[in-house]
């Protein structure tokens, strides 16, 4: 977690995030958590096909996409597939989301 994102954030809007989150039933939980987070050591191709597989059970069938979305934008994570996307992808969006105000930037998104 990026502490200059969650400096954004209160302990309260994360938390009501993560409750958005979990309450809109997502498609992962626990027992798929190595699938969207990864184990400590993979090959890049083990990674890419993990990564894949996790976006895919996002995109095809999860309600809660969005408010993970919400939720993954405001921690800012360093890993990780959040709402069909990688940590890293999320990165590469947060800047055109620079001109919002931070909480209307995770509406946006």
């Amino acid at each position: 977690m990026n502490d200059q994102h969650t400096d954004q954030y209160g302990a309260d809007e994360i938390t009501d995030l993560l409750d958005d989150l979990i309450n809109a039933n997502p498609a992962c939980d626990s027992t798929k958590a190595v699938l969207f987070t990864g184990p400590d050591i993979e090959t890049d191709e083990e990674r890419w096909l993990r990564e894949a597989t996790a976006k895919a059970i996002c995109q095809a069938r999860c309600p809660a996409r969005a408010a993970c979305l919400s939720y993954a934008m405001a921690l800012d994570p360093e890993e990780g597939v959040w709402a069909g996307y990688t940590a890293e992808e999320l990165r590469d969006v947060r800047p055109l989301l620079t001109f919002l105000p931070p909480r209307r930037a995770n509406e946006v998104a």
